[in-house]
Order: C-alpha cells, then sequence, then structure tokens
C-alpha cells in the first residue's frame, strides 16, 4: 500500500512542479522549449484538477491506513496547494497585476512631482490625445488601459525586452481581459481568459488562432520631452503595495546585467554578432523583412529612409528631444532633408507612423527577428 500511495504522490508532485516551473519564471532558468510553455498552460486546468485528485487519493489512503505522519502529510498539503496557487493565480492575481480594467492617470502637473527630468517614459498619441507611461510604473503591472483619442488601448511593457507595445486589446471583435503568464525566449506573454488565448508580445499574434492584435505605434522619450511635446497629455499612475517594493529592488538589480548584454535567461540564440549583445536598437518590421537602427546611424544625419517589403520607411532622430521615430513615407520628396516635425508634421501634411520597437536589446531582437537587416549593413 505505501509503495501505491508514494506512486500517487509522486505524480502529483511532479504535475504541480511541471506546471508551476513551466508558468513561472522557473522554466526559462532551465530553458524549457516553447511549445511545452504553451501546452502546459493551455491544459493547466486538467493538469490542476488531476493533480489535486492524485492529491486525495493519497492523502484518504495514508490517513486510513496511518502511513506517512501528521507532519509529512501536512508538508505534502501545503505543497500541493503551493502549486496549484502558482500554476493559477501568482503571477497573473498576485503578483504582475495587470491594470487593464482599473488604471488611474494624472495630470502631467501633477506627475512632474513625482517624476525626474530624464525618466523613461512611453508615448501613446492617438487623434492629438496623448499619454505617457513611465518605464518604472509599468514594470509590475506590465499592462495598462485605457480610452486614447477615442480607441480603447492597452500598453504592454517587457522588462527583459525593454520593450513597450500598445494594442487595441479587442480580439475578433470581442472584449478581452488581458493577464501576465510569463516570459519566453525574453518576451512576455499574456493571456486573454475572456478566450483563453495566449499572445505573445513582441509578435503581437495570438498563439491558438493567430490572430493578430491592432497595433499602435509607440515613441519613447525622456518625461522633460513628453512635457514639453505634450502637455495636456495624461500620465499613467501606479501605486506600488508592499510587497512590491521588494520586486521592483529585485528588478532593478537583475535588469542590470541584462541590459548591458548578459541575459537574464539562457534562452536567446546570441549568434548574431553583428553587434553588441546589449546594444540598444529601434528596430520596424514590415511584412516579413525587418531592419535595426542604432544611435551610430545617426552619427551624420538625423534622418534617413530604409526600404523594407518595398515600402519606404523614414527615422528621424530629434536631438533635442532625445527621441526617434520612424514614419511611412512615399517617392514625393527628397525625405532625408525634409524637416519633419515630432508630431510628423511637414509642410505638406502629416506622416503616418510606423510601430517602433523602441530600445530592445540587440541579443533579444535579433533573437526574434533573426533576418533583420542593419542600416549600415545594406544599401539604401
Amino acid at each position: 500500500m505505501k509503495k501505491a500511495i508514494m506512486v500517487l504522490i509522486t505524480l502529483s508532485l511532479v504535475i504541480g512542479g511541471l506546471g508551476s516551473v513551466a508558468l513561472t519564471e522557473g522554466g526559462q532558468l532551465i530553458n524549457m522549449p516553447r511549445d511545452w510553455v504553451f501546452t502546459l498552460f493551455q491544459y493547466k486546468g486538467l493538469l490542476t484538477v488531476a493533480m489535486l485528485l492524485l492529491a486525495v487519493a493519497a492523502l484518504w489512503l495514508s490517513t486510513r491506513n496511518k502511513v506517512f505522519s501528521k507532519m509529512v502529510l501536512s508538508l505534502y498539503v501545503v505543497s500541493i496547494l503551493g502549486c496549484t496557487f502558482l500554476i493559477n493565480w501568482f503571477a497573473p492575481d498576485f503578483w504582475l497585476r495587470s491594470q487593464q480594467h482599473n488604471a488611474s492617470f494624472m495630470s502631467v502637473e501633477e506627475a512632474d512631482s513625482r517624476l525626474q527630468s530624464n525618466d523613461d517614459v512611453f508615448v501613446l498619441e492617438i487623434n492629438g490625445d496623448a499619454r505617457a507611461y513611465p518605464r518604472d510604473w509599468m514594470q509590475l503591472p506590465h499592462i495598462a488601459g485605457d480610452v486614447v483619442g477615442g480607441e480603447d488601448t492597452v500598453m504592454t511593457y517587457c522588462a527583459l525586452s525593454n520593450l513597450p507595445m500598445a494594442f487595441n486589446p479587442n480580439m475578433n471583435g470581442q472584449p478581452t481581459d488581458f493577464k501576465i503568464i510569463a516570459q519566453v525566449h525574453n518576451n512576455l506573454i499574456f493571456t486573454d481568459r475572456n478566450s483563453g488565448e495566449l499572445i505573445q508580445q513582441v509578435t503581437a499574434t495570438a498563439e491558438y488562432s493567430q490572430t493578430e492584435l491592432e497595433q499602435y505605434p509607440v515613441q519613447r522619450m525622456p518625461w522633460e520631452s513628453f512635457k514639453a511635446l505634450y502637455p495636456e497629455g495624461q500620465v499613467f499612475n501606479y501605486e506600488p503595495v508592499l510587497y512590491d517594493h521588494v520586486t521592483l529592488k529585485l528588478f532593478d538589480s537583475a535588469l542590470e546585467p541584462h541590459y548591458e548584454g548578459e541575459p537574464m535567461f539562457p534562452t536567446l540564440s546570441l549568434e548574431d554578432d553583428r553587434l553588441a549583445t546589449g546594444e540598444q536598437v529601434w528596430g520596424v518590421q514590415v511584412g516579413n523583412e525587418s531592419v535595426a537602427v542604432t544611435t551610430e546611424d545617426f552619427t551624420e544625419k538625423n534622418q534617413l529612409v530604409v526600404e523594407l517589403s518595398n515600402q519606404k520607411i523614414l527615422f528621424v532622430n530629434y536631438e533635442e528631444y532625445q527621441t526617434v521615430a520612424a514614419y511611412f513615407v512615399d517617392d514625393s520628396r527628397d525625405w532625408e532633408v525634409t524637416e519633419v516635425d515630432p508630431y510628423g508634421s511637414h509642410a505638406s501634411g502629416k506622416l503616418e507612423r510606423v510601430n517602433l520597437y523602441s530600445g530592445m536589446p540587440w541579443m533579444v531582437w535579433s533573437h526574434w527577428f533573426p533576418e533583420t537587416q542593419l542600416v549600415n549593413k545594406q544599401t539604401i
């Protein structure tokens, strides 16, 4: 009988341990395959039920036959409950709490008393309506929702990829409830609890249905630049709870070497050595083609044009505001010398912004976009 009970206990703990590792940072520490993470998440409900049924059977048989002491059984119960918590609620409901539906915002004047001039902010502007999302205040919630310029939006941020991306939260015409799950290959994955979908942030694509989320262009800049450009804008406000302060200190210490080029998790290919692993890039993808731009590319000029999938893209480095933007352009003029202001306007109109991946370390960008071009390596 003892052997049968041990089998039940072992099976339940293996299931619980596997699910707990996959749906926390532990999976990436051991380089768990991406497909495993997504599959385990898809069936986490069944795994939880199976684990609990095995545990109940083991406890009932052990109690009935007096096989193990109360101390051993208590530790086992705590382990099973801990696995249940880690698999189902730890990241989305306790640790990294999305603010898709309850985000609060404040005026520039209010935020100015809490932010420093050089604090990094992510800027979303739609129809003249602007929001700033301070990087430090996005590290824990990862997701903040709002209506901007009349459009439903969610700003997302992955600290490992150093990547802000904004989306229309409605998928296939249906409202969503986005929650953080974990990360794979140093990039955020989140779920829609309404549909059960998983979304990889950097690809903006739902894993199971392959639905592509509609993106809104994001620009990052120092706080002082946002104040100057959008004085009537609103600023995302995040008030951390007590244990959040511990997490933030851990994040800061762990991310420092990561941003210097030593990946926190061993899940990146690191085969592309055209740039230093930690060098931050501005990236654009159009169709199946992508390009990365570095600070060095703006040494001789502040505007440059690249072509991707037969579409010309204008990159502009606004030195005064310490920010870079990208726009779709045509052949109507020489865009490398045409003055384009920080709002995308020029003498004859206003340009459409491109979805810009701002600030990603080269090691992460080149992993997700292995065929990427570099401006100084291509003919423009």
